[in-house]
């Protein structure tokens, strides 16, 4: 079987690449830069909606994709970062901070796929790729203020498709309410690493690989959080670091989507490949070898 040979090859590269170090980099500068990252995508929400409901839309997204320790780790988080200073100078400094803090994710995530597909910025324009990969970035944490938004409107619009539901067909309601908001974000998360995988790699791929990649990672971050919402439910592995329980919680998560992400750029990798269309390197960027027989001659 086609499908089955493509699993086997990304299972067996995926381990010779050896991910881990890379999904423990992403996870640590995730906890230092989730507060940046969170008060840029609830500052883009709030430009159409009250900042009340902005944050509670995001915890609840939050909660539904890694459970309630996480998401109330990641309310402390808000909390703390909004009470800090109001002066101008202030509010400047902070503003290029968050962007410098909440891009530094993006750009260790970026680093991880480049290396999985073989691929490395030409060290010859290291200045140069240092500023595209800060914007390429903050536009990946804006997009995610956008789909926040999409979120926010798509609730409003089940709002009133419930109170349709309900009053026509209220044996129903349930069903599909639940079957519409677990489509919505399936499909959402689909489009978040569609967007990785085609914007942050220095890697010219394909949509239609981009697609199937995206969707095979959305499959595997899915199914990975049901198994891991089963141990951590079974588990007291919060309660034993006590009041840093909920930070410990996210942190193991964020290091375990870290590593579905990368397990699926691999698959596009190797799915790419086998049907023939290889994933090359933009005009700034080369494959490793090519780098490393430049350094020998």
């Amino acid at each position: 079987m086609y499908i089955w040979e493509v699993l086997k090859k990304t299972f067996k590269e995926f381990v010779e690449d050896t991910p881990l170090n890379y999904s423990s980099t992403i996870a640590f500068y995730v906890i230092f830069s989730l507060p940046a990252i969170l008060m840029i995508v609830v500052s883009i929400g709030g430009s159409a909606y009250e900042d009340q409901v902005v944050r509670e839309n995001l915890l609840t997204q939050i909660q539904n994709l890694f459970g309630t320790e996480s998401s109330t780790a990641v309310e402390k988080v808000l909390e703390n970062a909004s009470a800090s200073g109001s002066g101008f100078l202030t509010k400047v400094v902070g503003f290029i901070a968050l962007g410098f803090s909440a891009t530094t994710v993006f750009i260790s995530l970026q680093d991880g796929i480049n290396r999985i597909w073989n691929i490395k910025s030409k060290p010859e324009k290291d200045w140069v790729n240092f500023l595209k990969n800060r914007l390429l970035s903050l536009a990946m944490v804006v997009s995610i203020g956008f789909l926040l938004l999409v979120s926010l409107g798509v609730d409003t619009f089940l709002a009133v498709f419930k109170e349709f539901i309900e009053s026509n067909f209220s044996e129903l309601t349930f069903f599909v309410v639940s079957g519409i908001n677990l489509l919505f974000s399936f499909l959402v998360i689909t489009l978040v690493f569609a967007l990785i995988f085609k914007i942050l790699p220095d890697a010219v791929v394909q949509w239609k690989d981009v697609w199937i990649g995206a969707v095979f990672t959305t499959l595997l971050f899915v199914t990975g959080k049901f198994l891991m919402g089963l141990y951590l439910g079974s588990s007291a592995l919060g309660s034993v670091y006590g009041a840093a329980g909920s930070l410990v919680l996210l942190l193991l998560w964020v290091y375990f989507s870290a590593i579905i992400a990368l397990l699926g750029a691999q698959f596009t990798f190797v799915f790419a490949r086998e049907r023939g269309r290889h994933i090359t390197p933009k005009k700034h960027a080369v494959f490793i070898e090519q780098v490393e027989q430049e350094r020998e001659d």
